[in-house]
């Protein structure tokens, strides 16, 4: 169905080579949604192809047009809040103690460190902390330290004098109905 849509896309703009999807798009969902310059590329086609005795309709495109505009200020207000958003939580941390998960090899490794700044690298918001190296977001393990693995205890291990403290010593009463004090 897509394949359709795109030759018939091709014959309102006049091409006989197929339109190819949008690589370096700017729009974030490139290949599955319209922006704002592919609305505008459409408009000038059916313009350009329009037929004499059924002449397009000019309030329509209009109307069109501003509902698109809307949409993309929507869309440009939603990613700016997330972009403020995420930038608000970095700069919180500042300060802060963290726990950074980091794969090396196969294995994790968890860094501990405070959190002295907060920036971006590649597109995407870091922190950097007091060991000169940044971590993205999303490497946090925990804001503060993780508890130590504890081993696990076996309860069939202890003496098996029931105070559970693994003496084997009574605290309670000597003699059965006995209350000591």
């Amino acid at each position: 169905m897509a394949n359709t849509a795109m030759n018939d896309l091709s014959n309102i703009l006049g091409t006989t080579a197929p339109i190819k999807q949008a690589q370096n798009s700017t729009n974030k969902k490139a290949g599955s949604s319209l922006d704002m310059t592919d609305f505008l590329t459409l408009m000038v086609a059916m313009f350009q192809n329009q037929d004499i005795d059924n002449a397009a309709s000019t309030t329509d495109m209009m109307n069109q047009f501003v509902q698109m505009s809307v949409v993309q200020a929507i869309t440009n207000i939603s990613t700016l809040i997330d972009d403020s958003t995420v930038l608000t939580y970095a700069a919180s941390l500042v300060g802060k103690e963290v726990t950074i998960g980091e794969v090396v090899g196969k294995e994790m490794v968890e860094t501990v460190g405070t959190v002295i700044g907060t920036g971006t690298l590649n597109g995407q918001q870091v922190i950097f902390l007091d060991n000169d190296k940044s971590y993205y977001l999303n490497q946090i393990l925990a804001v503060g330290r993780l508890p130590e693995k504890q081993e696990d205890v076996d309860p069939d291990k202890d003496e098996g004098d029931g105070d559970g403290d693994g003496t084997g010593e009574t605290t309670g009463p000597e003699k059965p109905g006995e209350v000591t004090a």
